[in-house]
């Protein structure tokens, strides 16, 4: 068990009030580079008290480290035959399929239309990874049941690709524009689920203000960025349109119209970024992750052309928009954001080249 899990347990019962940041951060790094002990230790630390919001964050290096025999121990003592104790929360699922323990399917497919978001959701997330062939006619049904509601349960589009093909995703389109921004994330992870062949959509869907990816209340922003990397639309294509959208002879947007699209592009760029930021990992095992360097983004976004005249995205924002735009200020503190990760992003890169 790495030092840091050991850490992690002896603090947490010194003060089982610890902050949930705190307690994020070491679950991450265990995330990170623990392995099955680790998973094996925190998961008897989660199961003495599994009703406790905090203890549900173990979740995650339980998920990430585990193992199958692991699996076998957590349904064990989370469920009272085929279905969840009452106690226990439902991200359970989401751990399960992670590690591709396929021994509770049944309940989870009938956890989809739960009346309960959490549930619902892990049970969507989880099956993602588990073989669904003998589901996909109950999918296919309960799909068909909701299609074209504003809402719906809201991960179920998410396991299109379970019982179809990419034929699906002009249907998955056109439901994401009347759909309420509160279930659009399915939509976008069920489109981003069949790859790369669907960059282009994934790109258009960001952009799109009706698909509202930068709503953070709603969680938007963060599966938008997780579907980036499924369908691995980078950071330099977002950047690149941008900047194109604004070239310098423009200096005003000419109409209300394209100032709306230029001022949502940029939040949503904006509230991306952020999320890469945060370092947040991916919820499916299986999906691609965004490696584009920070040094790299930062110089695309800030950097001048030449010495004469700024061209950098704070300076063409200014142009079109005017110097006192709330965007320029979120532009500079997102510069400031961007520099402090580099730091680390080159402290790290020298750790790990060190002979």
């Amino acid at each position: 068990m790495m030092w840091n899990t050991e850490k992690l347990i002896r603090d947490f019962k010194n003060n089982p009030r610890m902050d949930g940041t705190i307690l994020a951060s070491y679950c991450r790094i265990t995330s990170l580079y623990g392995d099955r002990n680790d998973a094996a230790a925190l998961f008897r630390l989660f199961a003495e008290e599994p009703s406790d919001y905090k203890r549900s964050l173990l979740l995650d290096p339980i998920m990430r480290c585990g193992d199958q025999e692991l699996a076998e121990d957590i349904a064990r003592v989370c469920f009272d035959g085929k279905k969840l104790k009452e106690n226990m929360p439902g991200d359970i699922l989401h751990v399960l399929g992670y590690l591709d323990y396929d021994r509770m399917m049944d309940y989870m497919v009938a956890c989809i239309t739960a009346n309960d978001w959490y549930l619902s959701k892990a049970a969507c997330i989880g099956l993602m990874h588990l073989p669904c062939e003998r589901y996909g006619e109950i999918f296919a049904d309960e799909l068909e049941r909701v299609y074209g509601q504003p809402l719906f349960p809201e991960f179920l589009p998410a396991l299109c690709f379970k019982f179809t093909d990419a034929r699906m995703v002009p249907r998955l389109m056109e439901w994401g524009e009347q759909a309420s921004t509160d279930c659009n994330a399915g939509l976008i992870l069920g489109i981003a689920a069949f790859g790369r062949s669907q960059q282009a959509k994934i790109r258009r869907i960001l952009m799109e203000p009706k698909w509202e990816m930068d709503a953070t209340g709603t969680g938007s922003h963060w599966w938008g960025y997780m579907s980036m990397q499924m369908s691995e639309v980078t950071f330099s294509q977002l950047i690149s349109d941008m900047l194109n959208s604004m070239p310098l002879d423009l200096h005003k947007a000419k109409t209300l119209e394209v100032e709306t699209l230029i001022v949502h592009g940029l939040q949503v760029l904006h509230d991306l970024m952020e999320v890469k930021l945060s370092d947040d990992l991916h919820p499916l095992r299986f999906a691609a992750t965004n490696n584009e360097r920070f040094s790299d983004l930062y110089a695309q976004l800030f950097q001048w052309s030449n010495e004469y005249e700024d061209d950098s995205m704070i300076g063409r924002i200014q142009h079109v928009l005017g110097y006192d735009h709330p965007v320029v200020n979120q532009y500079i503190v997102l510069r400031t954001r961007m520099e402090m990760a580099i730091r680390r992003e080159m402290e790290l890169e020298a750790v790990r080249l060190q002979p």
